[in-house]
């Protein structure tokens, strides 16, 4: 005869267990939907252009990925393309349609992209006529990019930057699904910083796609990528 009993008890404890795993703590870091400057080649740093229509597009399709995602908190630079991209984030969650207190948006300043000096708002074209050494350091042989000579920020302290933004937000956030829009350079230095790459080796040619994302989960201290 069955042991109906036993089994139940299996059921609860693999259902005690799934709840435990399911109420940790999970970032959803998205990159800003395409923008006019993206198309144009454009430095854009802590300056911002509007999401073109094939950026909003790819946008919509990242939300319908999320729609299900019970997000319990929203942070975003306080840069307008990410604002953006946020706000047709939780358009299309189902969560936040039903909800009647909606998620507002917490927009923090250690989430902004790196600080490019005289380069924002000019053409790489602009940048490679005008300023040729640098241009060449920074996309090529990255450790001798000196962003002094151009009034920009550094990209180490750009990283010390970001992960402040992220360490006062996994302090704020003990569990839950938690959504970050925020920037290109500011990604790929934290990517590389969890895989242990220093900021010198970061490789701007390289950068996830606009409107896309990963997950990721923070335990002892330290980041980490989970499988989607």
């Amino acid at each position: 005869m069955p042991n109906y009993k036993k089994r139940k008890k299996i059921s609860r404890i693999k259902y005690l267990k799934l709840k435990k795993e399911g109420n940790k703590l999970k970032l959803y870091i998205v990159r800003h939907g395409q923008t006019e400057w993206n198309v144009l080649e454009k430095f854009q740093g802590q300056l911002n252009s509007p999401l073109t229509e094939a950026g909003i597009e790819k946008v919509r399709k990242t939300a319908e990925e999320l729609k299900n995602i019970v997000f319990s908190k929203v942070y975003t630079s306080q840069v307008g393309r990410t604002i953006g991209t946020a706000e047709i984030i939780l358009e299309h969650n189902k969560n936040q349609i039903e909800r009647e207190d909606k998620l507002e948006l917490n927009k923090l300043y250690e989430l902004n992209e790196i600080y490019f000096g005289e380069w924002q708002g000019q053409t790489f074209a602009e940048i490679e006529k005008k300023y040729p050494e640098q241009y060449h350091n920074y996309f090529y042989d990255v450790k001798k990019y000196d962003a002094k000579t151009i009034g920009g920020e550094e990209l180490k302290d750009g990283l010390a930057r970001f992960l402040k933004g992220l360490n006062q937000i996994v302090s704020e956030n003990k569990e839950g699904n938690i959504l970050v829009v925020t920037h290109g350079t500011v990604l790929e230095l934290f990517f590389n910083y969890i895989q242990n790459v220093e900021a010198h080796d970061l490789d701007e040619r390289k950068l996830i796609g606009n409107g896309e994302y990963k997950i990721f989960g923070y335990e002892d201290g330290k980041y980490f990528e989970i499988e989607k």
